[in-house]
């Protein structure tokens, strides 16, 4: 919150108590871009603007674990604020769009001026995703072994440990060999940080890229469709993830366009694998399409078969502690950040649907009412993002 902005109240909603797991009602005081309050009935501060919140959730800024954030940088990549204010994200992570060789420009130009918080993934290929989606350019971050350059990507990460939270490696269909998951593999250690893989059809299989994960490292896009998924013969879920499971290895959604087939991402809730981890993988192609933003991908697994509360909690608290923001974000302590949003759960049928056509029917909807950054509503961005013609909309099966 700026010098001599107005306190905030938030009056009269279900507070999500992200600890508990619960819903609680309370008013909300913001206050120097904290929260100075959160307890009901409370009485309103001296010239502070309300929020009446009367039948609305009220929620910690939401976290969005995995988006790409990149603007211009990486052609597939959405302005974080022009998302936040409606959305009710207030922090997001972008996955590995930035390698070394251009994150130091994702740090300065994108990052560091941004309302909403952005932290971020280096990705182990020094190129980052910069390829990925222009339509026509056949080539693959993990194509050129050279790219996988480890000194430029440790000095990187030892200079912006305040943003740098992971290491991203893509295990795409038809990756030339699996020296991109060794590199991963090693500066993680060196580095001591989580790697997130994005997971695909076969080839590699989920076997051999899984060969290479520790406890604590996490797999994205768990229930992509393609010829190979993460269901077996039978229709239930291979034992291979199980034994990722079973080890520690954590799961993101990263929702996306071909990368989250309902079906199956229901017949894995049906046996109660969940995510650990609500995201979006959010980018110029899905962002007003299918997949649209984060409190829609809740909605998803809420209908699939996870609880609100569960699922508010994998965009809330279990995130902030991943990121190692725990009690700092994603709660409504008092003395966390000021970050907050207000729902709506709009009732009455809609239908929500996949890439691949499938439909699921939910009764209500989360709708954001007003989003809360460090203290401050916030608002639309100021400026427009161009999409270019050259980013690929169609067909996405030739790299997956």
């Amino acid at each position: 919150m700026s010098a001599g902005a107005r306190p905030i109240l938030i009056r009269g909603g279900s507070a999500y108590i992200a600890e508990a797991n619960t819903f609680r009602d309370a008013d909300i005081v913001l206050r120097e871009g904290r929260i100075a309050q959160a307890a009901a009935d409370l009485e309103m501060p001296e010239g502070a603007q309300v929020i009446d919140a009367d039948g609305c959730i009220v929620t910690p800024g939401l976290i969005d674990f995995h988006m790409h954030a990149f603007r211009y940088g990486h052609f597939l990549s959405v302005d974080a604020d022009d998302v936040a204010w409606r959305s009710g994200v207030t922090t997001f992570v972008d996955a590995g769009s930035a390698g070394s060789l251009h994150f130091m420009a994702f740090r300065d130009y994108v990052i560091r001026p941004s309302k909403s918080t952005i932290l971020a993934f280096l990705h182990v290929s020094a190129i980052g995703q910069t390829t990925d989606g222009c339509d026509g350019l056949e080539f693959q971050d993990a194509d050129d072994d050279r790219l996988l350059h480890l000194a430029s990507a440790q000095e990187i990460i030892e200079k912006n440990r305040d943003i740098i939270v992971g290491v991203k490696v893509r295990a795409y269909t038809g990756m030339p060999s699996l020296l991109a998951m060794q590199r991963a593999r090693e500066l993680a250690d060196r580095v001591d940080l989580p790697i997130m893989v994005h997971t695909a059809p076969s080839p590699p299989t989920f076997t051999e890229v899984a060969g290479f994960l520790k406890s604590g490292d996490i797999i994205t896009h768990p229930y992509h469709g393609g010829d190979t998924t993460i269901l077996g013969p039978d229709g239930k879920i291979a034992p291979e993830y199980w034994a990722a499971r079973e080890r520690g290895i954590e799961v993101d959604l990263g929702t996306d366009r071909f990368h989250c087939n309902l079906e199956i991402m229901q017949a894995c809730f049906n046996e109660r694998f969940y995510p650990d981890y609500i995201s979006t993988d959010l980018t110029q192609t899905n962002k007003d399409t299918v997949t649209f933003d984060l409190p829609t991908t809740i909605d998803k697994a809420v209908a699939c078969g996870m609880t609100l509360n569960d699922a508010l909690e994998r965009v809330t608290a279990r995130p902030a502690a991943k990121l190692g923001r725990g009690g700092k974000i994603g709660t409504l302590a008092e003395g966390a950040a000021g970050d907050v949003a207000v729902f709506r759960l709009e009732p009455g049928a809609s239908d929500l649907e996949d890439f691949f056509g499938n439909r699921i029917t939910v009764d209500k909807r989360l709708r954001n009412v007003v989003t809360i950054k460090a203290g401050e509503i916030m608002g639309p961005s100021e400026r427009e993002t161009e999409v270019l013609d050259c980013l690929r909309r169609g067909n996405p099966w030739s790299n997956y």
